[in-house]
């Protein structure tokens, strides 16, 4: 009998030691998960939504090191076809318009402009326009409906940290990280779950390199004419050919 409960004792203490290993390699918290679901479900509910987004992100610079660069975003959609950012910033004043058949690109301060072929939908135009001529779309990816599944895939922890305050509102606090790069996102605290803040940092750089994203004025389903969506080009303006990458 002494055998048998030290086998036992062995085979349990060997299941432990096995879960502990497990959790330890991949920890999602269920509360983040609901969170984070909770905020995509209600994204995906709405008819249509404008914000503003204000971003910043570290560039190394040979002779500075790192540098910080500031930018704002006035973001439109409409679903599930169209989409107007308006940006200002490092890279000057530009504008994109997408119709649910094309994007165009026109800027401001250069006044030239191109006009692009996309799919019939916002986040698939995004993701190919991204992928085929490398432009970034400032937090694009709170609008994937798989905003939820890619986070759980890309990290190894996806931890609830609990309940702060942002510019006096109420917010769950989520940390996602893998071995490479660590991502913090601020969540409201109120009926509408929508994101306020997101900040990613990259372990793998040196010095470790800061992207941060802030959301403000949200308009839940407004009214938007269509017509803001179609591009027309400014007389003068210089057609330009984008090269894909």
């Amino acid at each position: 009998m002494k055998r048998v409960k030290t086998t036992l004792v062995i085979i349990v203490m060997f299941l432990s030691l096995s879960i502990s290993t497990y959790a330890q390699e991949s920890k999602i918290d269920t509360i983040a998960i609901m969170i984070l679901d909770r905020m995509a479900d209600m994204i995906g509910e709405l008819n249509s939504c404008g914000y503003t987004l204000h971003t910043s992100n570290d560039v190394i610079d040979v002779e500075l090191g790192p540098v910080k660069y500031f930018n704002v975003h006035n973001v439109y959609m409409v679903g599930p076809d169209k989409m107007l950012i308006n940006s200002k910033g490092v890279k000057g004043h530009q504008g994109y318009w997408y119709n649910g058949k094309q994007m165009a690109y026109y800027s401001y301060t250069q006044n030239n402009y191109a006009i692009i072929d996309a799919p019939s939908n916002i986040v698939a135009a995004i993701d190919t326009v991204n992928k085929t001529y490398g432009i970034d779309f400032p937090a694009a990816d709170f609008f994937y409906p798989s905003f939820t599944d890619d986070l759980i895939e890309q990290n190894d922890e996806i931890i609830y940290v609990g309940k702060t305050s942002i510019n006096e509102k109420d917010c769950f606090h989520i940390i996602a990280r893998n071995e490479i790069m660590s991502t913090q996102i601020w969540i409201s605290d109120d009926a509408l779950f929508l994101p306020l803040k997101m900040v990613i940092v990259h372990y793998d750089q040196n010095p470790n390199l800061q992207y941060e994203a802030t959301f403000s004025d949200w308009k839940i389903n407004p009214e938007l004419p269509n017509i803001m969506f179609d591009f027309t080009p400014p007389e003068g303006a210089n057609l330009l050919k984008l090269i894909a990458k």
